[in-house]
């Protein structure tokens, strides 16, 4: 707005120049009624700049002051979360039923019995299972053992016997139809 009536005055001076003296103290009286104006409206130009400024000064203040208020709100959200915490353990340890001193050593009687009697029932089982497999590994040497003396055996008589064919060739027994029998257990052979 300000440079529009500026180009105004502008133009009035140029046609000041031209006119004469009465017109010349009107126009300067409009002149000085203009800047005049044009003063005030940048006064209050100014002013609302100003009071733009001042309302978003204003606005970012009371944002700080809201964002200051929302972070204690939630540090005081926090502390009392903490503080309800505390408050909420000590009421369930209140409920809680603490064993007096006679249940307490009753209690620790049962379970070490109880830690005994499985930690023997552990161990006898384990003697059991350790019988079991000597006497396993007992019977399967047996077994080996009882084939090792049959594989001898049928090594000595394979031996015995091919001795004795030997022996026997000096006996010649003949058939009756003149066969030699020896003949043909050693063609078999």
């Amino acid at each position: 707005m300000a440079k529009k009536k500026k180009k105004k005055v502008n133009s009035n001076k140029k046609v000041a120049k031209a006119t004469t003296p009465v017109e010349k103290v009107e126009k300067e009286e409009i002149q000085e009624e203009v800047t005049e104006n044009e003063q005030t409206t940048e006064t209050k130009n100014e002013e609302i700049v100003e009071n733009v400024a001042s309302k978003k000064d204003k606005k970012s203040k009371k944002l700080s002051k809201e964002n200051s208020k929302i972070t204690k709100k939630a540090e005081k959200k926090d502390s009392k979360n903490k503080k309800h915490w505390f408050k909420d353990f000590k009421a369930e340890l209140k409920k809680v039923i603490w064993p007096n001193k006679k249940e307490l050593t009753s209690n620790t009687t049962v379970v070490l019995v109880v830690v005994i009697v499985v930690s023997v029932i552990v161990f006898l089982l384990d003697l059991v299972f350790e019988g079991l497999t000597s006497f396993e590994v007992k019977q399967l040497e047996k077994i080996k053992n009882s084939t090792e003396i049959v594989n001898e055996v049928n090594e000595t008589i394979e031996n015995g016997v091919s001795e004795g064919n030997t022996s026997d060739e000096d006996n010649n027994e003949t058939s009756d139809e003149g066969v030699d029998l020896n003949a043909e257990t050693d063609n078999a052979e």
